[in-house]
């Protein structure tokens, strides 16, 4: 039974990935700060920091007791803080996004890369944006950080793809969660990327039929 290690697995899309998986027939890690109760005798949870190296590795450690070592891994934790000019900017607050978005990456990616060399096959997905392909104003850091969570997924595939590892980068523009409804209006959310679209996109990406996927920067437009 393939495993496949989940960040942010408590957030609006981890729940739904987690779903799709385990509706599959996968093993789940869930990997966040905070649980959200949730029980299933094919999944495992363990708190995290995402971007404390320390905590990354403890936590993909444990994961790998009770499950084995990831398949696949999917890192989608990220995050935003609000907008603003570059002069207005807070330095722990730039910091921080990078941090959430582009660290947090770098950290799952590293210790799923260590777990699935020795297998010879994985796969690993990151979450990119829309606005780091095209920028906006105002949003500096974040878009600072998703355009290295895609320059970072693009290397990571060179890297890796002698191991029989593949890495790809899935890049919404807006994903259709509680937490962004607090803020579109209705005209938006009807135009937003549903969340159970993105989870069969990466069970197409993690399992055998996309393994010839590679490197790719996969957009994901609002709908029209």
């Amino acid at each position: 039974m393939s495993t496949l290690y989940l960040t942010g697995s408590s957030g609006g899309l981890g729940r739904v990935i987690r779903a799709h998986y385990l509706d599959r027939g996968w093993n789940v890690v869930g990997l966040d700060r905070h649980t959200d109760a949730f029980e299933h005798p094919n999944y495992a949870f363990f708190p995290f920091e995402s971007f404390q190296e320390e905590s990354v590795a403890s936590a993909f450690a444990a994961g790998a007791a009770p499950f084995g070592a990831p398949r696949a891994v999917i890192a989608t934790i990220g995050g935003i803080k609000p907008w603003a000019p570059v002069e207005e900017v807070d330095i722990n607050d730039f910091e921080f996004v990078l941090n959430l978005n582009l660290l947090s990456a770098f950290l799952a990616s590293k210790h799923a890369v260590r777990l699935m060399k020795p297998l010879g096959v994985g796969s690993i997905i990151t979450v990119g944006a829309e606005t780091a392909l095209r920028p906006e104003p105002r949003k500096t850091s974040y878009v600072a950080a998703k355009a290295g969570v895609i320059a970072f997924t693009e290397t990571l595939a060179l890297e890796t793809k002698e191991y029989g590892i593949n890495a790809n980068c899935i890049v919404p523009t807006v994903i259709h969660t509680k937490a962004n409804e607090e803020w579109g209006a209705p005209e938006e959310i009807k135009r937003w990327t549903a969340p159970e679209d993105i989870a069969s996109l990466c069970f197409h990406l993690t399992s055998d039929a996309g393994r010839a996927i590679n490197g790719a920067i996969i957009r994901i437009p609002n709908q029209l």
